[in-house]
């Protein structure tokens, strides 16, 4: 099964499951509508917006989003975006695109839940989602939440596998709830495998400074950690600079998408992350008139969170951890494996 068609099953079924009230003004670019398409309202009818807190080619958590708003405009509605918004801008660029009416407004972050609860009663019209979230404000609110908790705790099981020095670490960038999930994850997955590895870890305060990163990464290398993960936006791409530096064994795990190519033969895996592909089917539950004010929850066992392919760092683990990882990941999608949130 396609995991788009599997995602939207699960969004359909999911109703009794879903947890109920989930620079300066930056850049934008707007999109052609495409042809119509075959649901109960005309894709062609539908004006969909992205609102980025940071650039849409940051290689991670933003361009996730934007390659999501991708494949929306090919299933043939109407897209636009905005990206590096700041906070300040958060409530005008929503209603800016509610003025100009875009049916689905999606706030890329937890960050833009004060700013969609805010705006939506003025805008009965426009259905505000916000992504990385749990919240939901009747009629109009709601949001994906893509489960990072689980994210981090299969990186942390790699870590712990993998590591040859007994001490591993995984960096976030903001301190906000998704991000904190993250990391708890990881702690989580280092103790599962429970062979006495050490998990060290840190937030760096911001998604934009990955000089801040590279040298979180460089001093717990210096700490003798030999697997280093993050969950930091564009700033995570400083982990790759710490690791191109650093002695022979020590190797990063990537974060939302396959971050193999940021340092060849040094990242290990990444910890993937496609809200994208959720983002693309909520548009069609809207379209169907399904896109209801409520959080849909999204993890291993929708097939958003996963792990990339080893490349050739393939023989840093073995085939009995591989299996191991594989059975692992099997267990938190059947629920045997419970993990730990910062959120509900």
């Amino acid at each position: 099964m396609k995991k788009k068609t599997l995602i939207a099953l699960i969004m359909t079924l999911a109703l009794a499951g879903s947890c109920i009230g989930c620079g300066s003004g930056g850049s934008s670019s707007a999109s052609d509508s495409g042809d119509s398409g075959s649901s109960s309202a005309s894709a062609s009818d539908i004006k969909v917006a992205l609102v980025l807190p940071g650039s849409a080619n940051d290689k991670g958590w933003n361009q996730e989003a934007y390659d999501g708003l991708q494949e929306i405009k090919e299933n043939g509605y109407e897209t636009a975006y905005s990206e590096n918004v700041e906070a300040s801008d958060y409530e005008t660029i929503f209603r800016g695109y509610a003025d100009q009416g875009y049916n689905v407004v999606f706030g890329h972050g937890t960050e833009f839940e004060d700013a969609a609860e805010s705006v939506a009663p003025d805008y009965p019209d426009t259905m505000f989602c916000i992504t990385s979230s749990d919240i939901s404000q009747e009629p109009n609110v709601c949001s994906l939440q893509n489960l990072n908790n689980e994210q981090g705790f299969i990186a942390g099981v790699v870590a712990a596998l993998a590591t040859k020095s007994g001490t591993v670490a995984a960096i976030g960038g903001m301190e906000i709830p998704s991000i904190q999930s993250y990391i708890m994850g990881f702690e989580q997955g280092v103790d599962y495998v429970d062979n006495g590895t050490t998990a060290l870890t840190a937030y760096t305060g911001d998604f934009s400074d990955a000089t801040k990163v590279m040298e979180q990464a460089k001093a717990f290398i210096d700490q003798g950690a030999d697997i280093i993960s993050q969950d930091a936006d564009e700033a995570g791409l400083g982990l790759f600079e710490a690791v191109k530096d650093a002695p022979e064994g020590v190797y990063a795990i990537g974060s939302v998408t396959d971050q193999y190519e940021e340092c060849p033969g040094r990242v290990l895996t990444s910890a993937t992350n496609n809200i994208g592909e959720a983002m693309a089917v909520a548009v069609d539950q809207y379209a169907s008139g399904d896109l209801t004010a409520q959080c849909y929850k999204y993890g291993i066992a929708e097939g958003v969170i996963g792990l990339a392919d080893y490349h050739d760092c393939s023989d840093v683990l073995t085939d009995e951890q591989k299996d191991f990882i594989n059975e692992t990941m099997d267990k938190i999608a059947s629920g045997e494996i419970t993990v730990e949130s910062a959120q509900q």
